[in-house]
């Protein structure tokens, strides 16, 4: 007599669910790396032009005590 091979039955909404579970948690996993890397972008450019408007206005200000005018666009305030 042959011998009786072990069959598993999966049926296939479980098989789809435990698809759609996987694929969650990766689109979660790349949206959470997503708002991360947002954060960091977004803290410097914030950074980047607070030090911008810094250098605009001594460099304006250097300038003008210098009695020179300033560049078209860099007023001193």
């Amino acid at each position: 007599m042959q011998q009786l091979k072990q069959i598993r039955v999966v049926k296939r909404d479980e098989k789809r669910r435990a698809q759609q579970e996987a694929t969650l948690g990766r689109r979660k996993a790349a949206a959470a790396a997503e708002r991360d890397v947002k954060d960091v972008v977004s803290s410097w450019v914030s950074e980047h032009r607070r030090r911008s408007e810094e250098f605009r206005r001594n460099y304006s200000t250097l300038l003008s005590e210098l009695g020179l005018s300033t560049p078209r666009g860099a007023r001193a305030v």
